[in-house]
């Protein structure tokens, strides 16, 4: 069954929460409502009022209280990155979408997430290996970020509108501007929405100023959603953001140095895509297909030195999945087509020959998959699933020695699930994924780094191999019938390992001056998910636990950037005489001692509330937000990271809807 991308289906709360048992059900393709579907994967959503709600500046905001899902980087947003299971999406090791599109740009310490929050209408989070549907780059899952259309505003009979909002956080003095005006007839519905936002320093828990962490970012989207017939339907999108700020080359640190000097940077992120759905009279034929293209230029200028810096990634992309459902057999089908190419330009005018080496690479992947759900008895469910992937990558330098690498991936998958009561749900899966090499750790040369015993030297290896990795889990649901103490409530826990192998690392040889990237690595990731949700009138309550442990199977160690344990509480009420909603969320986050030196990082706890209000009458479309973070102004640093976390922020919205 196709189901148009503005079309929702809504659980009665509105909070993210486990997509198995209750969930908000938002489809832009196929792909990730099959994932839904199946138990044995753990899928996340984050609703369009929830996100209202958090007023977040940056999508991490939106999604780091989910069960073992944390962010990497620091307290400036230009630094971050999200980590499912102890994995990131820095290094490519979680696939990022938006609207079902890969965003590919990756250049290293510097973030990915270029979206406006304003603009989604739904984050979704994909946790453990998906490479079968989603290919390379799924070893520790998917998030997906789908944008809002005119029918997340319009209601009724409604054809016209518009809205108007502003905010203020008063952490670093943010003023985040935005509007919009869509429609919609029997066959055309269309959004046209902008976005302003300017914000000073982050005010840190002790009173002190995180330096270099101001940015300035605007941005416009544009979405048209042609619906001819009941079975056919076009989806038009363009999006534009640019994002300004001023920061250590690599934001993650503390202060500007020599190694990492001060760097003026403009962001400018831009994606078209056109999608047709079809969807006839036909258990057989259920179509998905789109078109996109990304373009992300990163423009750095050195302050001092007056060099100035390039980096860009083009991505086009081609995506097209079936789905049928014969006699309660589902099945999906695809085809995946992408080609990156990736430019950099690196000014040594200062210091001739001690900078890295310009790039000029392509790569070009092409991957096939189908999935199967097979009831075998009436209690008895088995989805069993398979990917091929071709993948190629060239060095366009004409000094370049060994310029093409080729390689291809199976990525089988399975899942076996017992409904052993109305109620109780058992499911056993296998899952295995793979991260193709990104062109920048194949092809980088020139010079690394420089020091008293001279100059270190990258030196490509377009030989590296691809990482793969082997989930196994074991999920428990058990539904609560509903009584007089509960109207909707489940209880959902996981077990899982992941097996990584060929993990690819930088190997620095300080003696023999070079820098070369290597497969060093074979990894056991291994954790438990637990997560309760109840609901009962007004109220909505999420409790969740969740840790991963992650060492090198050889050597014992430990891996770095494993997150630290954590404990979610979240209680919500929607007062049923008023239009008025209020709620709060505190999250602790144990001591992480498990390194491999004397640096740990201490435990800490997070208070979070926030109230909405949309009064009747005169005031009729206006709506008021308001959210404080860290409400006891925690002084935190995140595991991992060597620049502190934002403190108290009282952030404030009021939008107006005509």
């Amino acid at each position: 069954m196709s189901v148009a991308p503005q079309a929702v289906a809504e659980s009665a709360d509105s909070q993210s929460k486990e997509a198995n048992p209750v969930e908000t059900l938002s489809v832009y393709g196929s792909r990730m409502s099959t994932q839904k579907a199946n138990a044995g994967v753990a899928v996340s959503t984050v609703s369009l009022e929830e996100i209202e709600k958090r007023q977040g500046s940056n999508v991490t905001d939106l999604i780091h209280h989910l069960p073992n899902v944390s962010v990497l980087g620091g307290g400036r947003d230009v630094a971050q990155s999200v980590t499912i299971r102890g994995l990131s999406s820095e290094n490519g090791r979680v696939i990022q979408l938006v609207d079902g599109t890969r965003q590919n740009f990756s250049v290293g310490h510097r973030s990915s997430l270029f979206i406006d929050p304003e603009l989604l209408r739904s984050v979704e989070v994909v946790r453990g290996p998906s490479s079968t549907l989603w290919g390379s780059g799924a070893l520790g899952g998917v998030f997906a970020q789908n944008t809002k259309s005119a029918s997340d505003f319009l209601s009724g009979s409604q054809t016209l509108g518009g809205y108007l909002k502003q905010g203020f956080h008063s952490n670093n003095n943010a003023s985040r501007t935005s509007g919009a005006v869509f429609g919609r007839t029997e066959t055309v519905d269309w959004l046209v929405q902008s976005y302003y936002n300017d914000s000073d320093d982050n005010q840190l828990g002790n009173g002190k100023t995180l330096s270099y962490s101001a940015e300035r970012e605007k941005g416009g989207f544009a979405k048209l959603v042609f619906t001819p017939s009941l079975d056919h339907q076009w989806t038009f999108t363009a999006r534009q953001g640019e994002l300004d700020d001023m920061s250590p080359s690599n934001p993650s640190v503390k202060e500007p140095s020599g190694s990492y000097p001060l760097v003026y940077r403009e962001t400018r992120d831009q994606s078209l895509s056109v999608a047709y759905d079809y969807s006839p009279a036909s258990h057989w034929v259920d179509i998905n297909s789109q078109l996109y293209f990304n373009n992300t230029e990163m423009k750095e200028h050195r302050v001092a030195s007056q060099e100035r810096d390039n980096n860009e990634t083009q991505t086009i992309g081609f995506s097209i999945t079936n789905t049928s459902n014969i006699k309660n057999i589902d099945l999906i089908t695809g085809l995946d087509l992408y080609r990156d190419s990736y430019e950099t330009k690196r000014d040594d005018s200062s210091a001739p020959g001690e900078r890295p080496a310009g790039q000029d690479a392509n790569a070009e992947s092409i991957g096939a998959f189908g999935q199967i759900n097979i009831p075998v008895f009436d209690q008895l469910r088995w989805q069993a699933g398979v990917r091929f992937d071709s993948y190629q990558g060239e060095d366009n330098r004409p000094t370049s020695l060994d310029s093409e690498s080729r390689d291809h991936a199976w990525s089988p998958s399975t899942a076996l699930t017992w409904n052993a009561t109305e109620q109780l749900a058992l499911t056993a899966s296998y899952r295995e994924a793979f991260r193709a090499p990104s062109l920048e750790e194949m092809y980088a040369s020139g010079t690394h780094f420089t020091t008293h015993m001279g100059i270190n030297q990258f030196v490509p290896n377009p030989d590296l191999k691809p990482e793969h990795s082997a989930n196994k889990e074991l999920a428990i649901t058990y539904r609560f019938t509903p009584t007089s103490y509960v109207d909707n409530a489940y209880v959902d826990a996981r077990l899982f390992r992941n097996d990584v192998d060929d993990f690819i690392d930088m190997n620095v040889d300080f003696m023999g001056g070079t820098t070369t990237r290597e497969n060093v690595q074979d990894a056991k990731l291994e954790g438990i998910e637990l997560s309760l949700h109840h609901q009962l009138g007004g109220f909505t309550n999420n409790l969740s636990y969740s840790q991963t442990e992650g060492k090198d199977k050889e050597t014992g160690s430990y891996l770095d950037n494993i997150p630290a344990h954590k404990f979610v509480a979240e209680t919500d009420y929607a007062l049923a005489t008023l239009p008025v909603s209020i709620g709060g969320r505190v999250s602790h986050y144990a001591e992480q001692t498990d390194t491999n030196d004397a640096k740990t990082y201490d435990g800490y706890t997070l208070w979070d509330v926030y109230a909405s209000y949309s009064p009747n009458g005169e005031w009729d479309g206006v709506k008021f937000d308001l959210a404080i973070d860290n409400l006891t102004d925690e002084q935190y640093t995140r595991a991992w990271a060597q620049v502190a976390s934002p403190g108290r922020d009282i952030k404030l919205n009021v939008r107006y809807q005509f």
